[in-house]
């Protein structure tokens, strides 16, 4: 046995368990991937666009790989994909008009179209391929692609006097170009060196609908196929050119989504059913695929369908099965997100700002032991005719109340519907319309109602309903959150510019004579602030703080709400570009969330993503699309897992995460333990020390007591990047990491294997 060997042996008799987590400092993104639209084929992998991203199922050993913004991709929103069997290279083109050109693994960039100054649609929607060409389908017009020297060529504008025009496909036929737009189709000659000026392109006669809207154009068996989009009802037809005439073909197809082309059949996807056809459009099979957007053949006679419902479709010549698409949630949505004991959930409902209801359908979306599950998925006929879940209070994962916009309340209980609470079976003691729910010390559950003569509702733990006004304030308001703070008094707020109502039941919600309650707006001495508020929450030491349309507000000492006759906000004040300002003055607030260290990470509506420190006074991440891995700038919510320190960040692009380096502090140091451990030769990342108590001193010595690194925690957590404390690496051998809480008091250590 080596002596490296040995080593790992022995630390392996000072640890109990193994732990898997992901790095400090890393990314990763919650999309769904079960709304595929187009495909693409390798020798060996099937690629899968879906709305916000894409993925491929490898054949060789079966893995579904995801590739996002996050994960490989350039941008968000892939438009259309399409595989060069010639050149062994993908393309991948955004509906931002963003390019990507994947040569194996390998990434290239092409921002051309995306950075360019112009007024028009940049959305791709179609690529043909032909030659060491692609011809790219642009809102504005043609782009060529050579693919040969992985370049764009040439562009074509094509409207009349040169104006941009929307081409939603092409193919070559009969040594021409064929362009379909929305108002007819244009055709010009392919090896015209002039291809550029609009007038070398003429519309196209003969059509029954000259001026119709077209798409999905390709060449097949001698002859050129289109699509012709009927309105008003969004019908279609198939169109069939044979080089003389146009003649309207197979009119038992209709509502037609896509004509592809692939080992020498045509496939036709439809409402309902998939087609597939010969020469001579000879019917060679026709299955039931009620979501198909696209279909292709690979050589082994395989047809696979990229679905809007269920992601990746497999059908082989003896049996029909699905390819299971990566784990995610099943949309992008995301109106509000919760924290409950190590499951993150997602509100994925609506309302307006005005309180006009948007009707998605009822669900919750649970992310808990790293998989993603609905509660509409098994519960279907539980929750079918309820809308819009904007709201959760949950007590333990997969148990929980779910408050809806216009439907009641859901109660939950092992992730099973067991009753949907509203005003006809609560004698009109609950309002349909809840704004927010949460339960109190007590295990009672507090629920407000918008627009309610008596908005503030109770479910007491022994299950008896109550409602109150009091002093009316609240009362046919547009009310929006609701919290319990430690004190066990609640705080409900308003988006409308109602101000801020808090109360406490002093633990008798059945008597509401002893209640108490006061009302009252955002103001400070001088001035009165934003009434508008998005987000309320309570941090590690009890303060409150509040996200408004201008920024951030802040209640230190809460608990003399009842006392004051006037109640003064704070506003927290840093310095930016060397000028003192109110924290994010100016900016829309819409979410806050404290980490186990009391950071606050701030979400805005179109301003990115902020940490600050505990008392906000110190900004330490400013993170937007350009300097991040963020989906999008609009951030709607932010959760963070108190034990892994992973936060979540819901945008209007869909959900990610982000590995924090805080967690929730342990009232003991019985928990320690360090990650990775031990440490391979090879690794670069950061060292994380778990289990700690608050602000843990952290000293990391070697064996001979020698002081390596010092730190203090954040939270429940301590990194280190793996250098002595003059930034050189250390070498191999073991550490002793000693842990101490800020009085001295209690101590306690671990260890840790670093191996080179």
């Amino acid at each position: 046995m080596t002596k490296k060997t040995a080593a790992i042996s022995m630390l392996l008799l000072w640890t109990t368990a193994i732990f898997s987590q992901l790095p400090k400092g890393s990314w990763r993104e919650h999309l769904p991937y079960t709304n595929g639209h187009t495909l693409a084929l390798s020798k060996n992998r099937v690629y899968c666009a879906t709305e916000k991203a894409l993925f491929y199922y490898d054949k060789i050993d079966g893995r579904l790989v995801k590739q996002s913004k996050v994960n490989g991709l350039s941008d968000l929103e892939p438009g259309y994909i399409a595989y060069s069997k010639t050149h062994e290279k993908l393309l991948v083109g955004y509906v931002n008009g963003n390019i990507d050109l994947f040569v194996g693994d390998e990434k290239f960039n092409f921002p051309d179209i995306k950075i360019k100054n112009i007024m028009a649609d940049k959305a791709i929607y179609h690529m043909q391929l032909y030659g060491n060409s692609a011809y790219i389908s642009c809102g504005f017009g043609i782009v060529v692609f050579n693919l040969e020297k992985e370049e764009i060529s040439d562009s074509y504008i094509i409207g009349s006097g040169g104006t941009y025009k929307k081409i939603t496909s092409t193919a070559i036929f009969n040594d021409s170009i064929f362009a379909t737009t929305e108002k007819g189709i244009y055709k010009a000659g392919l090896n015209d060196p002039f291809l550029g000026n609009f007038e070398n392109w003429s519309l196209v006669g003969g059509l029954v609908n000259p001026d119709g809207s077209y798409f999905s154009a390709l060449a097949f068996d001698n002859k050129l196929y289109v699509v012709n989009n009927k309105l008003p009802d969004n019908n279609t037809r198939i169109c069939e050119y044979d080089g003389i005439t146009w003649d309207t073909i197979l009119t038992q197809l209709n509502f037609v989504k896509n004509l592809a082309l692939s080992e020498g059949k045509l496939t036709i996807a439809k409402q309902y059913h998939v087609y597939t056809f010969g020469e001579n459009l000879e019917q060679l099979d026709v299955y039931s695929a009620h979501n198909a957007q696209h279909c292709l053949y690979d050589p082994d006679g395989n047809l696979w369908l990229a679905d809007s419902k269920e992601g990746l479709l497999l059908k082989k010549p003896d049996v029909y099965k699905s390819v299971l698409a990566p784990d995610g949630p099943v949309s992008n949505r995301v109106f509000d997100l919760f924290y409950n004991n190590n499951s993150i959930m997602v509100a994925p409902g609506g309302r307006g700002r005005t309180g006009k209801p948007v009707f998605y359908e009822a669900d919750v979306f649970e992310f808990y032991n790293e998989s993603w599950s609905s509660l509409l998925e098994t519960n279907y006929d539980s929750i079918n005719y309820v809308r819009d879940v904007i709201c959760i209070a949950a007590t333990n994962p997969g148990t929980y109340y779910a408050g809806t916009w216009g439907y009641g309340l859901i109660e939950v209980a092992d992730r099973t519907v067991k009753k949907v609470w509203n005003f006809d079976n609560t004698e009109g003691v609950l309002g349909n319309f809840i704004s927010g729910c949460t339960y109190d010390r007590k295990g009672n559950l507090w629920i407000v109602n918008r627009l309610a003569e008596r908005p503030f509702v109770v479910k007491t733990a022994a299950g008896n309903w109550y409602n109150y006004a009091y002093n009316g304030a609240f009362s046919n308001k547009m009310n929006h959150k609701v919290i319990c703070t430690r004190q066990n008094t609640l705080w409900a707020v308003s988006q409308a510019g109602d101000g801020v109502f808090v109360w406490n039941a002093n633990g008798t919600p059945e008597v509401e004579s002893d209640d108490d309650y006061v009302h009252f707006s955002i103001r400070q001495p001088e001035k009165i602030l934003s009434n508008e508020v998005y987000d309320i929450v309570e941090d590690k030491e009890g303060t409150i703080w509040l996200g408004t349309t201008n920024g951030v507000v802040v209640y230190d000492a809460p608990e003399r709400i009842f006392n004051e006759s006037i109640i003064y906000a704070r506003t927290p004040q840093l310095v930016v570009d060397g000028y003192l300002k109110d924290l994010l003055e100016g900016e829309v607030v819409t979410s806050i969330a404290v980490d186990g260290a009391n950071r606050k990470w701030l979400g805005t509506e179109g301003g990115g993503l902020f940490l600050v420190s505990a008392d906000g006074t110190e900004e330490i991440l400013v993170w937007n699309v350009d300097n991040s891995k963020l989906l999008s700038n609009n951030i709607i919510a932010i959760e963070i897992n108190q034990q892994t320190g992973e936060v979540f960040i819901g945008t209007d692009k869909g959900l990610q995460s982000f590995m924090g380096t805080a967690t929730e502090a342990k009232s003991s140091f019985s928990q320690i333990y360090a990650f990775p451990n031990p440490v391979k030769e090879g690794y670069n990342g950061t060292i994380t020390i778990r289990g700690l108590m608050y602000q843990t001193q952290v000293k990391i010595t070697d064996l001979a007591g020698h002081l390596v690194y010092e730190t203090i925690s954040n939270g429940g957590d301590a990194v280190w990047n793996g250098k002595d404390m003059r930034g050189g690496d250390v070498q191999s051998g073991i550490y002793l990491v000693l842990c101490t809480t800020p009085t001295g008091e209690v101590s306690e250590a671990t260890k840790l294997l670093i191996v080179k």
